[in-house]
């Protein structure tokens, strides 16, 4: 992508047209001792910035100026630099009228002055390309500190970046934009990163890596049959990889010990969350409290489980007083209430 300057150099050039009181204050900013008379002004033909704005010093050959037109020509600001990757050109023409123009406003003739402008000048932005390392640096570091899983859980591969990896020369910063809660840092994940050089914002740029998580599942040691209560007996841990179903398996003990089994399960298969009921308070011939409730009235009595309940379900209780079996909601492993 190519274009001129000459547009901001108009703009800059119709303000000395209004001079000497900016004149006199440029003069007031000099060194001291800076007496010694300007005979040239060389402009290069090609010039690499790395600030984001061009001054009128940076185009020319500062080993020419003396040390106070070093000062004027720095403070003097053609425009924006170019962006990574492309070009801006400097108008010979309207450039020489400019000079001529700040001469005069200095009190210099400018027949006194060598003035070198070649055909073309061209300005490009200084740039440095991101390594590697950098990106998997910052791919790494954000999915550690906002993932849900420990980072021993947790591989990362195949990190990458969409787009060409170079930004303008400077002191680099960024900031990773935040994932959504409907996205979750596992699997295939984009992460929208911004730039910064020198605290401008400079582009933005998408990270890709693969985030896979690998926990401890429980498999069946045995084969269990529909309804079995599942024990510490009946298990064993294997680590492996659940990326692909991170809500799939039972990975903590709570999950599985005292559940019931809802179909059969084969001998070193992982339990699914979907074939295990809810976890087992009262088991069949466990004594428990019968609460009888009415309005106004509560009262209790001792009674014996016949059958496995988990909190909520409905199970036949006898009242071991009166003998008689009536069906109870289960309230804790403890603590059943009379069906109404």
């Amino acid at each position: 992508m190519r274009w001129k300057i000459f547009p901001l150099l108009t703009a800059v050039f119709s303000l000395f047209a209004l001079l000497p009181a900016t004149a006199r204050a440029t003069d007031a900013l000099m060194p001291p001792g800076s007496s010694q008379p300007l005979k040239e002004i060389r402009i290069l033909s090609s010039v690499m910035v790395r600030g984001s704005d061009v001054s009128l010093l940076q185009i020319c050959d500062a080993s020419t100026l003396p040390e106070k037109w070093k000062s004027i020509m720095g403070a003097q600001d053609i425009g924006d630099a170019p962006p990574v990757g492309s070009e801006k050109f400097v108008e010979s023409q309207q450039l020489r009228a400019f000079l001529v123009s700040l001469l005069n406003s200095h009190g210099v003739d400018p027949a006194s002055v060598k003035i070198d402008i070649p055909s073309k000048v061209v300005v490009t932005r200084a740039s440095s390309r991101l390594t590697q390392q950098w990106i998997e640096g910052v791919f790494k570091k954000y999915i550690m500190e906002n993932s849900p899983w420990k980072a021993s859980d947790i591989n990362i591969e195949n990190i990458r970046l969409s787009g060409i990896p170079e930004v303008p020369s400077g002191t680099l910063s960024y900031t990773v934009k935040p994932v959504t809660a409907a996205q979750r840092l596992i699997g295939n994940v984009s992460l929208s990163v911004d730039l910064y050089v020198d605290g401008q914002m400079a582009r933005t740029i998408d990270i890709l890596g693969q985030v896979e998580v690998y926990q401890n599942v429980y498999f069946a040691s045995r084969p269990l049959k529909r309804n079995d209560i599942i024990s510490t007996a009946d298990l064993e841990v294997r680590r492996m990889d659940i990326t692909d179903s991170v809500d799939r398996y039972a990975t903590h003990p709570e999950q599985v010990q005292n559940h019931r089994v809802l179909y059969n399960v084969g001998v070193h298969q992982p339990l699914t969350l979907s074939v295990l009921d809810k976890p087992l308070v009262i088991k069949n011939g466990d004594p428990v409290r019968i609460v009888f409730q009415a309005p106004g009235l509560m009262v209790s009595a001792k009674g014996r489980a016949n059958g496995d309940g988990a909190i909520g379900d409905t199970l036949a209780v006898t009242n071991t007083s009166s003998t008689k079996t009536i069906y109870c909601k289960v309230l804790d492993s403890q603590t059943v209430r009379a069906v109404q």
